[in-house]
Formats: C-alpha cells, structure tokens, sequence
C-alpha cells in the first residue's frame, strides 16, 4: 500500500455548505462547478491561491462540465437542470454558444469528441428521456436525437476513445446502450444494448473493445463491445464482479477513470473512516483489480464524500474535490 498527502487545496468558504461536484483539467488550468452554481477556473499547481477565473451563474442548477477540444483552443461545456447547454471559454467566462432541450428538460449528462461534437443525456421529462448530439459549431438544432432508447434518465454518455462517431449511453433502466451516430434512425443507430439491471451511475470505454458499468448500488461489471453487429453472432458473455464495497472495501465508488498504461483506475470512498483508495483494475481477460497495491490519499475529504478525481501526470499529483467545498492537491510523502 502507498500513501500520498495533502499538499495544497482550495475551499469555497462562502456560501457554506458548498458541493464541488466535478473537476477536470483543461488547457487553462483546472476547471470546476459547484453548487452555488459557478465555474471556477484555477491553477492546479497553486490551489490556495485566488481562482483565475470565476463565472457566477453558469447554469440554474449545474450538473455536468466537460471539455471541448477544438482545433487551436479548449473550451468547456456546462449543463444543468434548466435544460441549458451551455460552451463558454473558462478564461474570459464568454458564452461561445448557449442552446436549451425540448421542454426544458434537465440535462443530467454530457460528453464532447474532438472536434466538434456534443452530446445531452436528459431526465425522464413528460415520458421521455432523450440522447441529444450537436455539432458545436452550430447549436440550433441537434444534428442527431435518439428519444426512445431509454426509459429513464440518462445518467452517462461516453464518446467511444478512437471511433468518435460511437456513443455509449446508460440510464437509471439499468441499461448501457451503443449507438452509432452518423445513423439518424433510432433503430438503425442502436448498436448493442447492454442490460447491466442496475442503475447505472458510470459506465465507459476502458479500451477499444471494452465497457465497463458501475450502477448506484456499486455493482461493477465488464462488456465487450459487438464489433460486427449481425443477426445471429452471440454476444461475448460478460464478467460481473459484485458488489465493489464487499470486494474491495469502502462504501461508495466515486468513478473509474483509464490511465496510459491501458489499464484503470477505481476511486474507493469510506467517509466513516475519512479515507479513499486508487486501486488498479489491470487488462487483461479478465481484467483484475489490484487492492494489494493500492493508493491512499491520507485523510481524504474528512468524512464528507469525494465527487470527483483527476490525475495531472506531468506533475504525479492525484487531485479531488468533495461535499467538503474543498479540492485538494495529493502528492507522495
């Protein structure tokens, strides 16, 4: 087991009671929304210093932040319960383009390709719950909607690592879909359906081939995806690990995130005992977690639960932010 600790960190002291729900580091800096509903831009190398940048109100209700990597600049797209899609650059705080959903439904997930695309997943609203892609350079209309794929809200959207034209899907239905997005017909987009039976809290491409699915209640199971969808070819059986809180400990998952090497890596939340682990998940067939040399930030976010983690490998630092309104910078000793 290897410790790392606490070398820096930022606090939103006002207004109390602050959530920093995301993190995620962008060619500016280090970009986060919280919430009292504002973006933050800030030096990851010196948290405890003033943000860079501040935008109040970027969204009624914020719930999602993900970067936008154009041709020549980086931009971040932001969405929330208003039913608000929102580009802005984190630097200035300019709105770049701004587009609201069908009735105002609350956009509960985003994820964005290289170069342009953008990608809505929406709350279950007036019996609908609907997968939206744009492309950035023009938010009128979404270029492709898929309305009827999921019967709940849309908890996840992933563009596939190297197929940008893939998008993966899950929902609270305790399904992970796969579409292809040059298709406009729903049916003929759909892919592979993947039913996990669980809400589905995370879900990702952890390579070219393979999905994993993480639902609410911390069940962790891995997919492979159907390269050659035909009638009759049988889909590769999954790998289903259980409960992660009884395998490997802790008592909630906050994500799982691919590293460089190929493999991945678990962020294992026990806010009773104020610690969170980094275990490895190896590739492999199976893949294999590996709890004997896992990483643990020293203290955590206190009791309080971690929302999000990142890693700025230039600089071997893990960062995390939490319910504490705190991020924080972690380094070994």
């Amino acid at each position: 087991m290897y410790t790392l600790e606490a070398v820096d960190a930022f606090h939103i002291s006002s207004p109390t009671d602050t959530y920093i729900y995301d993190i995620i580091p962008v060619a500016g800096g280090l970009a986060t929304i919280s919430s009292d509903d504002s973006l933050r831009l800030l030096d990851p190398l010196s948290l405890n210093g003033t943000p860079i940048n501040l935008v109040k109100s970027v969204n009624k209700d914020v719930t999602c932040l993900k970067a936008l990597r154009g041709d020549d600049a980086v931009a971040v797209v932001t969405a929330g319960r208003d039913g608000s899609v929102r580009v802005l650059d984190p630097r200035t705080g300019s709105t770049v383009a701004q587009v609201k959903t069908e009735q105002n439904a609350p956009v509960l997930s985003l994820a964005c390709s290289h170069p342009y695309g953008i990608a809505a997943g929406t709350e279950l609203t007036n019996h609908q719950a609907s997968v939206l892609i744009w492309d950035a350079r023009d938010l009128s209309s979404p270029v492709v909607q898929y309305v009827e794929s999921h019967s709940d809200d849309v908890t996840e959207l992933q563009f596939h690592p190297s197929r940008p034209q893939i998008l993966l899907s899950g929902s609270t239905d305790g399904l992970v879909n796969i579409y292809n997005t040059t298709i406009k017909d729903e049916e003929e987009a759909l892919h592979q359906t993947i039913n996990h039976g669980h809400s589905i809290h995370h879900a990702n491409f952890l390579s070219d081939v393979d999905i994993f699915a993480l639902s609410h209640d911390e069940k962790f199971s891995m997919y492979e995806l159907v390269t050659n969808p035909e009638e009759g070819v049988e889909e590769p059986p999954p790998v289903h690990y259980g409960d992660m809180r009884e395998n490997l400990g802790g008592e909630y998952v906050a994500n799982v995130l691919r590293r460089p090497d190929g493999g991945a890596v678990l962020g294992v939340g026990t806010h009773s005992r104020e610690s969170f682990d980094l275990i490895q998940l190896k590739k492999g067939s199976p893949w294999t977690f590996a709890p004997d040399s896992k990483v643990t930030l020293i203290g955590a976010h206190g009791s309080e639960i971690i929302r999000s983690f990142c890693f700025i490998d230039s600089h071997q630092t893990v960062l995390s932010c939490g319910e504490d309104g705190k991020i924080k910078a972690w380094k070994s000793e």
